[in-house]
């Protein structure tokens, strides 16, 4: 009976890894994208998206169903996540990635913490200075505002659906089980810890391993 319950796990579940593929199409809940079982295949859809392979972002303008003679439209800000040719992306929040249409982050690394990024424009106080072309000494300074971009990254609990910043005070706080890589990080200096920080989230990954069941 052992044997045969085994067995019948392996059949129902799949190892989720770093570069797993998953199914082609449209995720409207996080439910579905745990199991990996879209909600519509792009074929059932007509859809205009664009996929831009520098920052792999994929924005969908338009998307509907075909229903007889008219096509039902959706509302792709609805949409969880989405599919292509394997790689998963999941939808970023309008006002943290200045987009109007309905914008997708591939999830660069996929696992029990998964990983994605963007890049962003963000307003930022700098400090100006006036110089004094007799002695070139600053006379006067002052704070002006500047729009400057910036490259955000995020870390997605694959189990809970939470998204933090990916940081070294949040990651620690997701990896508490693994007190050993606890130990590695946290002795590390601050510099090294965000040197290594992606590297200590493979290293969690492939020591956590995570399966996809149905």
């Amino acid at each position: 009976m052992l044997l045969f319950a085994t067995s019948l796990y392996g059949q129902d579940s799949t190892l989720l890894t770093k570069n797993f593929q998953f199914q082609d199409g449209i995720y409207l809940s996080l439910e579905e994208f745990q199991i990996n079982e879209p909600t519509f295949s792009w074929d059932e859809v007509r859809a205009s998206i664009f996929t831009n392979p520098q920052t792999m972002l994929t924005q969908i303008s338009s998307i509907s169903l075909p229903d007889g003679g008219e096509d039902l439209a959706l509302d792709a800000h609805l949409i969880y996540a989405v599919s292509i040719e394997g790689v998963p992306s999941i939808q970023v929040k309008n006002e943290e990635i200045q987009k109007d249409l309905a914008t997708f982050a591939a999830l660069k690394v996929r696992g029990k913490i998964c990983y994605f990024g963007f890049p962003t424009i963000q307003k930022k106080q700098i400090a100006m200075q006036a110089f004094n072309p007799m002695n070139g000494r600053p006379f006067r300074s002052s704070m002006i505002e500047r729009e400057q971009e910036v490259f955000v990254e995020k870390m997605l609990n694959f189990e809970t659906g939470e998204i933090q910043s990916f940081e070294v005070t949040n990651f620690l706080k997701w990896i508490q089980d693994d007190q050993d890589l606890v130990k590695t990080l946290t002795d590390l200096s601050p510099a090294e810890q965000k040197k290594k920080l992606f590297k200590c989230l493979l290293i969690f990954d492939d020591r956590n391993q995570l399966y996809l069941t149905k």
